[in-house]
């Protein structure tokens, strides 16, 4: 933590010494980078030292178990015994951070935000990520309520493995999900980058924002069903709880004449 600090305020220190010409939008420049190094430093510093963007682990004994296998599997490489990384906490995450950067870049080094209209893009993308999450932790509790075997109780095995991988390995709809969020950050950010004048944070098209919101609603669906049980589970626990023959014979149940011709035999 002491040396983020130390980083920053040389930083800092750079930042104000290359000051020497227009005072006054130096000064606004100067506290736009400032902050927006603020937010980034304490963001990175979160997502290295804090669970702010890792899953819950809802099963500790599993989560050991797990930790147990991938070290028998690595041998002499020591196993990272933290969280995984969560693709829905990481991507609102992101657009938190991005959003409120340009916002005041913007408003300090371009002109006045409280003159602008209300932009659409930057409500619908944080609309979007934070409808995700929030449909994402329900996903969550509900599967922690049930005490199923969740992948999310692995330790982590890399930022891009976590975040891209279910109990079957790398998949197709969070690949998906994650590759429509690139590219909605890199326009975004390159149509910020031609802002010559005015706080007027960048419109995406609609297609884009379009194609964004579907594939997070496709990414939840397919969430929801990662830690479903396999076929072979299910039939498993099916044999371990047979299912009562309530078959009838003459109006009676079949374990009802078996009792009565029981005691008929007896008597």
């Amino acid at each position: 933590m002491k040396k983020f600090i130390y980083i920053l305020t040389i930083i800092s220190s750079i930042i104000l010494a290359g000051c020497k010409t227009n005072v006054h939008y130096n000064t606004q420049a100067t506290m736009a980078g400032i902050v927006i190094l603020l937010i980034c430093t304490l963001f990175i510093v979160l997502a290295v030292y804090s669970n702010i963007l890792r899953d819950e682990i809802s099963n500790c004994e599993e989560f050991e178990a797990n930790a147990k296998q991938l070290q028998q599997k690595s041998r002499w490489k020591l196993v990272d015994k933290s969280a995984p990384f969560s693709l829905t906490n990481v991507q609102f995450g992101l657009w938190t951070v991005i959003i409120s950067s340009a916002y005041i870049y913007l408003a300090l080094c371009k002109g006045d935000c409280s003159e602008t209209d209300i932009n659409k893009t930057a409500l619908v993308l944080m609309g979007i990520f934070a409808g995700t999450a929030v449909a994402s932790s329900v996903i969550d509790k509900n599967e922690m309520a049930d005490n199923r075997p969740r992948h999310q109780n692995m330790p982590s095995q890399g930022f891009f493995i976590d975040i891209l991988s279910d109990d079957n390995g790398i998949s197709l709809h969070r690949f998906q999900n994650l590759a429509w969020t690139m590219i909605a950050v890199t326009v975004y950010l390159y149509k910020i980058s031609q802002v010559t004048t005015g706080c007027q944070l960048p419109e995406l098209s609609d297609t884009l924002l379009a194609l964004t919101g579907i594939s997070n609603v496709t990414y939840l669906v397919l969430k929801g069903k990662e830690n479903d049980p396999t076929v072979k589970e299910a039939q498993q626990e099916n044999s371990n709880n047979p299912v009562i023959n309530n078959t009838q014979v003459n109006g009676m149940p079949v374990n009802h004449v078996a009792a009565r011709d029981a005691t008929a035999a007896i008597g």
